[in-house]
């Protein structure tokens, strides 16, 4: 996907140099804990593998990971999963984040609508899934403003807490999405 300007942010592409912001705005336990996949200590080499692993695997039409980025300062990522990476016939998956300065002004909210509206257009297929652990309220109600619904509950891994914890999880069809839009 190409770039996607909003009012106030601009979603770009990740690029090859993004590792040291990334870094930057990413370290941070309040942020990383609220996420499934990323070790605990984050250190730069982790973000640069990082980097250049999703950089050489760009491989389908509906692959994005987007860096957020306010008055040319990087404040997040925001990314779609797609199919070819799950099993056959799965659900490509939307997650995100924002580094902490950046909570509570309505810059996630603005992204990921402008990220999914640009999915649904590029022919991701008719239904993203997301979700968010339980004691993330934040993250779910940003999900339910765009028209995401409780789907179910899961216990899911976190690797930087290193243990199991509820996880909520959640589906938007591009029929919610377009009524939420209106």
């Amino acid at each position: 996907m190409a770039e996607i300007r909003t009012q106030r942010l601009l979603l770009r592409p990740l690029r090859a140099g993004d590792a040291e912001g990334i870094f930057v705005a990413f370290n941070n336990w309040e942020v990383v804990k609220r996420l499934a996949a990323p070790p605990w200590p984050y250190t730069i080499e982790d973000t640069r593998t990082s980097v250049a692993r999703r950089i050489t695997f760009r491989s389908e039409p509906t692959e994005a990971l987007h860096i957020i980025q306010f008055a040319n300062a990087l404040i997040g990522g925001i990314e779609c999963t797609p199919r070819s990476r799950q099993r056959p016939g799965a659900i490509p998956i939307l997650g995100y984040w924002l580094a902490e300065p950046f909570w509570g002004r309505g810059y996630m909210t603005e992204a990921a609508r402008a990220f999914v509206e640009a999915l649904f257009a590029s022919g991701v297929g008719d239904q993203i899934r997301s979700g968010a652990f339980a004691d993330n309220a934040v993250s779910l109600r940003v999900q339910e403003k765009l028209g995401f619904v409780r789907v179910g509950e899961s216990l899911q891994f976190s690797n930087p807490r290193g243990a199991e914890f509820p996880h909520i999880d959640t589906l938007l069809t591009r029929d919610k999405f377009l009524a939420s839009t209106q």
